[in-house]
C-alpha cells in the first residue's frame, strides 16, 4: 500500500531515521486512547516500521516508549499536552495535532475535524509569518512524499 513512499525512504538523504525505533503497537494504541481517536493509517504504518526521523530543520514526532514520554520533546502525546496547556491555541485550534514543527517559520499539523472515509486526516501547513494555514497534503503519506520531494 505505501509501496512508493518506502521507495523513496530508501533512496532520499532528506529524512534520516535510525531502524529498529518503530513505535510498538501497544503504546500507538495508549496514546489513541488518551487523545479520543484513531490515528491516521499512513501514520500508523509510519509510527511501526519508521517512528522517529529527522527531516532536515525538524523531527517528525513519533511515539515513544511510555516511560520515556514526558521527556522526549520530539513525542507526539508529550507536544500535544504542551498544546493543551495554552488556552488561546485550542480555542484557536481545536482539533490541531501537531505533526512536524521544523525550525522555521511554519508547522504542520494534523487536522482532525477532518477525517476522510480512508481514516487519513489532512495534513496542514501554518505559514507563522503571514498567520495562514492551507492543507498540504490530504494524508500522511503524501505529506512525506512531498516533504522528501521538496527537500532531495
Amino acid at each position: 500500500m505505501y509501496e512508493r513512499l518506502a521507495e523513496k525512504l530508501k533512496t532520499t538523504s532528506a529524512v534520516k531515521w535510525f531502524p529498529g525505533h518503530g513505535a510498538e503497537e501497544s503504546w500507538i494504541a495508549e496514546v489513541e486512547e488518551e487523545l479520543g481517536f484513531l490515528l491516521p493509517p499512513s501514520y500508523r504504518w509510519w509510527l511501526i516500521h519508521y517512528g522517529d526521523a529527522g527531516l532536515g530543520d525538524g523531527n517528525i514526532l513519533a511515539i515513544a516508549a511510555p516511560e520515556h514520554r514526558e521527556y522526549y520533546d520530539g513525542d507526539l502525546l508529550y507536544i500535544h499536552r504542551l498544546n493543551l496547556t495554552e488556552e488561546w491555541w485550542v480555542r484557536r485550534f481545536p482539533h490541531r495535532l501537531d505533526l512536524f514543527v521544523p525550525d522555521s517559520d511554519e508547522l504542520y499539523f494534523f487536522d482532525t475535524s477532518a477525517r476522510d472515509n480512508q481514516g487519513e486526516f489532512p495534513v496542514m501547513c501554518y505559514d507563522l509569518m503571514n498567520d495562514l494555514i492551507d492543507v498540504y497534503a490530504s494524508t500522511f503519506a503524501e505529506f512525506l512524499e512531498r516533504l522528501i520531494d521538496e527537500r532531495s
